[in-house]
């Protein structure tokens, strides 16, 4: 293997870097001295070019099929760009300015780039633009300024470690089409449109900031996969990252500072985060939209609205998951589903959970406290809860209208003294079982607008008024009737069972039970007492009590 030696001299053999590359054999070093070169040239043996000195080459290159090459200390200006049809090294190079879209072109073949900078003219589209099968590594490698996407790649291969995307005019990297994209320990930042673009393709993300974008973080679809492990998107001027009919794996990741929403997951994706912070966003911090997704031990709050909004047939699982302080509910839930276990909901200036339009919400182990208005709110909906801890109640704890609910082996703590009940249901159909009530100087239980209840076991012994019953409802008790104050209309019932009965003898009950004095037989209260007590509510203002 030869050396060739090229300078801009009359004393050397080789004034011209393509003199040098048609004499050279397959295997030669071409060592290239201080100059500028202004030529074009083609290279289709295996050959290693290197600069000594400040070498700036202003032409096109190429790289023809099955040509290994390697180049290094060379710095491309104002050329018409290098083209790669066969494999190609580049190391400690920069590339700028070409005069043409595409600064570097990648087609059938494969490129690797380590301590590379490409710098972009106004008129440079691309920085790399790769295609047809072509496999491309960048190592500690910038790329910046370019007009539409720093890396626009399809139906190819590409890694990147340790790289910079930087202040694109719009994308940072566009992929579609059969990409399969790994980024490790990488920053893009600054670009106009959405960071990352990715359609029918697979990325693997690690240690990776994708941060201050005016748009868009990430935008993932079409049947897309995105695995996410250790990295950061933070403060865009909209969704952090928005998926589409795709899937998504994230754990110990931070999506924060948005002005939109920190996620974004719709039509028919799937979603698992593990171990993640989603915090300070201007919009819902997690949006779920005909989606399926599951949460573990994740952080979200300090939002400045809504914490997790799930709508249009989702489904959500959350387990050991944190919400605090939103202004907002941290839940709504519409037309769809919700399971919480092992979670903690606190600290909020609104509600906690909202849930409408036939949504299903289910609780487990799971606390909700310090919250300045309902804790859960339901409506044409349904609630269950097992286990699960209600304290340090200012409004209602749980409010039901139109709605199906069991509330089961549940605590309510601290009820604080207000004008409001501490369960409400407005034609809704629930049972309360096996709970237990701190002692609270205003009723546990409203029951308006036919709405029709069962209460097992539920000792009400520290509760000064246990049930305000009215507008044609109906409470069956069994056990603990206690020697308190019990609250009904005229049109309502409330009927003491023995234990243990069966739902065909309750109904008869039902039916028996129609005055004041059948009902002191039940309850062994005075008839009087109950007399004292009638609430005959107004005609337009019925729930004025709860």
């Amino acid at each position: 293997m030869a050396t060739l030696v090229v300078k801009r001299s009359i004393m050397h053999r080789y004034q011209s870097i393509g003199q040098a590359i048609q004499e050279a054999e397959p295997g030669d070093f071409i060592e290239i001295r201080d100059g500028i070169y202004e030529e074009s040239f083609e290279i289709s043996k295996r050959l290693t070019l290197y600069g000594v000195g400040n070498v700036i080459i202003k032409g096109a290159v190429f790289i023809r099929y099955r040509t290994l090459v390697n180049m290094r200390n060379l710095r491309f200006t104002q050329g018409q760009g290098i083209y790669v049809k066969g494999d190609l090294q580049l190391e400690n190079c920069i590339i700028e300015q070409q005069m043409v879209q595409a600064q570097v072109t990648v087609s059938f073949g494969s490129l690797m780039m380590k301590n590379v900078d490409i710098l972009a003219s106004p008129i440079n589209h691309f920085g790399l633009n790769i295609d047809n099968g072509s496999s491309v590594i960048l190592v500690d490698t910038t790329i910046q300024h370019h007009v539409k996407a720093q890396i626009n790649v399809q139906n190819s291969e590409i890694a990147l470690t340790n790289c910079k995307l930087l202040e694109g005019h719009k994308n940072g990297i566009f992929a579609i089409r059969d990409v399969k994209m790994e980024l490790v320990d990488c920053e893009i930042h600054g670009h106009k449109k959405a960071q990352i673009v990715a359609g029918s393709s697979s990325i693997s993300m690690t240690n990776t900031l994708i941060h201050q974008g005016q748009d868009v973080g990430m935008q993932v679809f079409d049947s897309s996969k995105l695995t996410m492990d250790g990295c950061e998107i933070k403060q865009h001027q909209d969704t952090h990252l928005v998926v589409h009919q795709s899937e998504l794996l994230v754990t110990d990741s931070i999506f924060s500072d948005g002005v939109g929403n920190g996620l974004y997951l719709g039509e028919k994706s799937k979603a698992v985060l593990y171990d993640c912070k989603i915090h300070r966003h201007g919009k819902s911090q997690l949006l779920i939209e005909n989606s399926k997704a599951e949460f573990r031990t994740c952080r979200i709050n300090k939002g400045e609205a809504t914490g997790v909004t799930i709508v249009n047939e989702a489904d959500v699982s959350m387990t050991e998951c944190d919400l605090q302080e939103h202004p907002q509910f941290h839940f709504i839930i519409d037309s769809s589903a919700l399971k919480l276990n092992q979670c903690m909901i606190q600290f909020g200036r609104a509600g906690g959970i909202y849930g409408n339009d036939h949504a299903k919400i289910t609780l487990q182990n799971t606390t909700i406290r310090e919250l300045k208005s309902h804790h859960i709110y339901i409506n044409n909906a349904r609630l269950f809860t097992d286990n699960c801890i209600f304290e340090h109640i200012s409004g209602n704890a749980i409010t039901c209208i139109d709605a199906i609910f069991e509330v089961a082996n549940s605590e309510f703590n601290c009820c604080y003294e207000g004008p409001y009940a501490i369960v409400w249901s407005d034609k809704s159909m629930g049972r309360i079982k096996h709970c237990i009530i701190d002692k609270a100087d205003r009723p546990f239980l409203a029951m308006s607008n036919q709405s029709l209840l069962e209460m097992v076991y539920t000792d009400l012994t520290a509760v000064k008024i246990p049930a305000i019953v009215q507008g044609k409802s109906q409470l069956f008790i069994e056990g603990y009737t206690n020697k308190t104050i019990w609250k009904t209309d005229a049109t309502s019932r409330i009927v003491n069972l023995p234990v243990n009965t069966s739902d065909k003898t309750k109904n008869v009950i039902l039916n028996q039970v129609t005055n004041n004095e059948k009902l002191d037989e039940k309850l062994q209260i005075p008839v009087e007492n109950l007399q004292k007590f009638n609430i005959n509510p107004a005609k337009n203002n019925i729930n004025k009590t709860v």
